[in-house]
């Protein structure tokens, strides 16, 4: 009877025991999947902020190259425009220059030969000549002028605009960081599975209201540059007039 009594008791022990080396063995299955769990989280959020700024750095490169492709262009636009103004001008000029002696050759023919006023007639078309072309160039200048200061404001507007997408990553990223280290201060202290499943749910939730917000309020990229793209005014070539003192 005492013997069977001991044995009991042992069996007791024994399975005490081994509930309890399972009650210990499943805590430390539970911490491990916590810190796995932990560094697949700080994992995925770093790999995220890196893809963020590598995106961002790329979209900078690709504006940085279409201002300069465009401030090209316009630069060889306006070469070309007051290149086929002034050759224009010249035309015209060498052409009334060259009615203007034939007229004085068909009065020589009559009466004297004109010499005085044959120079004076040049003279004059030259001066006019001179006057129309800089007056074109000064108005082009002008223009290219103000075309550079509203790229000059552009830019601006575009690094403002580069600088506040770049705070509210910073402010994303601390939010997510504060979520991930709350949640882990709580699941220190819980006291059961019920608890850490609460913790890890409001966690989730936390995170995902934090990315709905940070979404809302990041613009557009295409429609950043589409906004800040400068609308460039046509200019046409200026039309010469037949009349040889018009604008002056």
């Amino acid at each position: 009877m005492a013997d069977r009594r001991e044995n009991s008791v042992l069996f007791s022990l024994k399975e005490l025991r081994r509930i309890e080396d399972d009650r210990v063995r499943k805590e430390q299955d539970e911490t491990r999947a916590r810190a796995e769990a932990d560094r697949a989280a700080r994992e995925a959020a770093e790999r995220t902020a890196r893809e963020e700024q590598e995106r961002i750095r790329r979209e900078e490169e690709d504006r940085l190259r279409r201002a300069e492709e465009e401030k090209a262009a316009r630069e060889r636009e306006g070469h070309l425009r007051l290149q086929e103004a002034e050759r224009r001008a010249r035309v015209e000029g060498e052409m009334r220059l060259q009615e203007e002696r034939m007229r004085l050759e068909v009065q020589h023919r009559a009466k004297h030969s004109p010499v005085k006023a044959v120079v004076s007639v040049a003279a004059v078309l030259v001066l006019i000549g001179g006057v129309l072309g800089w007056k074109m160039y000064s108005q082009h200048q002008t223009e290219i002028a103000a075309q550079r200061a509203e790229l000059a404001r552009v830019e601006a507007e575009k690094t403002r605009i580069q600088a506040e997408k770049l705070k509210a990553e910073a402010e994303y990223k601390a939010q997510m960081s504060a979520i991930q280290k709350e949640m882990t201060d709580k699941l220190a202290s819980a006291k059961n599975d019920q608890e850490r499943a609460r913790i890890r749910a409001e966690a989730a939730q936390a995170q995902a209201q934090a990315q709905a917000r940070h979404s809302s309020h990041a613009p557009a990229a295409g429609k950043t540059d589409k906004e800040a793209t400068p609308k460039w005014r046509n200019v046409g070539k200026h039309e010469i007039s037949d009349n040889p003192i018009e604008g002056l």
